[in-house]
């Protein structure tokens, strides 16, 4: 079994960092940011998006931190369910209320790596080639390398993951699977939950021409529970059974 791994678009042993302080706890969220971390959790039912906006627009439009970064994992939420314009569209809205929790509060992780999951997903909408040509590599390498100096751990290892997809997403000859799958494949020990690593990594590992070892892994996504974020994983499980229908 060929297991190398790496972490749209993310740390790795290619990223060494100078240890930092871990991150003091977040104080609990109360009105409104309660609220809205109580229907985040139903995102994927009928209307709710609609809710979360009429929540949070009009507190970002005040450039609050706590409303920003809340807004831009909502824009990149519905940019991960759309494709072309649209998913440029909602990515960059992602990126720019990112960039605004950001101006706010530059250490902050969540600010950071929003940041970087909306560039990505706007790369991938307009496609990957037209983003490398506006200059958008290092713009979502500051970002996301900041996030993983700050948290790698954040939300279940997110920032590891997304810095790994980085790698397969790239066009040749930028693209490393090989380096993907180092980044990714020590998740499986420190964040065995983490569903989305999985089936990225899956991805990387037929790549390279284990289909058996992805297999095992996208078979762990369907036979997931529900876990802490029960629509997330309602997602993943939607595509591993699409992924497992065609290998």
């Amino acid at each position: 079994m060929r297991f190398l791994i790496v972490a749209v678009l993310l740390a790795s042993p290619a990223f060494a960092q100078t240890p930092v302080a871990t991150p003091a706890p977040a104080p609990a969220a109360s009105g409104w940011q309660a609220n809205f971390d109580q229907l985040w959790k139903r995102r994927d039912e009928p209307g709710v998006i609609a809710q979360l906006h009429q929540i949070v627009d009009a507190e970002a439009a005040s450039k609050s931190f706590d409303a920003n970064w809340r807004l831009a994992s909502l824009y990149n939420w519905e940019a991960n369910n759309s494709e072309g314009d649209k998913k440029a569209g909602l990515g960059h809205k992602g990126w720019d209320a990112a960039d605004l929790a950001i101006v706010a509060k530059p250490g902050d992780v969540r600010a950071q790596y929003f940041g970087a999951t909306g560039i990505g997903l706007y790369a991938e909408g307009v496609g990957v080639l037209t983003a490398l040509s506006q200059g958008l590599e290092g713009k979502f390498k500051e970002r996301i390398q900041a996030a993983m100096k700050i948290d790698k751990d954040y939300a279940d290892g997110a920032p590891q993951v997304v810095w790994g997809r980085f790698f397969f997403k790239l066009p040749w000859p930028k693209r490393d699977v090989d380096q993907s799958i180092r980044v990714l494949t020590p998740l499986m020990d420190s964040h065995p939950h983490n569903l989305r690593a999985k089936l990225y990594l899956a991805e990387s590992l037929t790549d390279e021409g284990s289909v058996e070892d992805a297999r095992k892994l996208v078979q762990q996504i369907i036979d997931a529970p529900p876990g802490d974020d029960p629509p997330e994983t309602r997602l993943l499980q939607t595509q591993a059974k699409k992924w497992m229908a065609s290998h």
